[in-house]
């Protein structure tokens, strides 16, 4: 695999590089697959093989679904198959926020029913 090619455009809160074409704000790594590959097909999604965001090099993007990308990174934070309490990391048991961060769905059950304990003076 090539080195990096690191966007040098602005870089998002979470980590992606977004330029303007044509005037629409899209991330780059999505334009660059777009340029070499063709339209990417609804309910598919650019990984970064190289965990890089902002990274545009053709050999390290590949096209993949949703929830591959999810497991893919999930594998690559220690190859952990388990959150810090203990939960499995499987499909059933990810949430993937807003900004891309993945977590693990029972602890926040958890965390969501003290909350509301809490609050209710329980």
């Amino acid at each position: 695999m090539t080195e990096c090619i690191e966007s040098k455009r602005t870089i998002t809160t979470n980590g992606y590089s977004r330029i303007f074409v044509d005037g629409k704000n899209i991330q780059a790594h999505r334009w660059a697959w777009e340029l070499i590959n063709g339209k990417i097909p609804t309910g598919l999604v650019i990984d970064h093989i190289c965990k890089n965001k902002k990274c545009v090099a053709p050999d390290h993007l590949r096209m993949v679904t949703q929830q591959e990308n999810i497991m893919a990174g999930l594998r690559n934070i220690d190859n952990r198959t388990h959150c810090n309490q203990g939960h499995p990391f499987v499909k059933e048991n990810i949430m993937v926020r807003k900004n891309g961060r993945r977590e693990c769905a029972e602890c926040n059950r958890i965390r969501a029913r003290k909350n509301y304990a809490t609050k209710a003076g329980r």
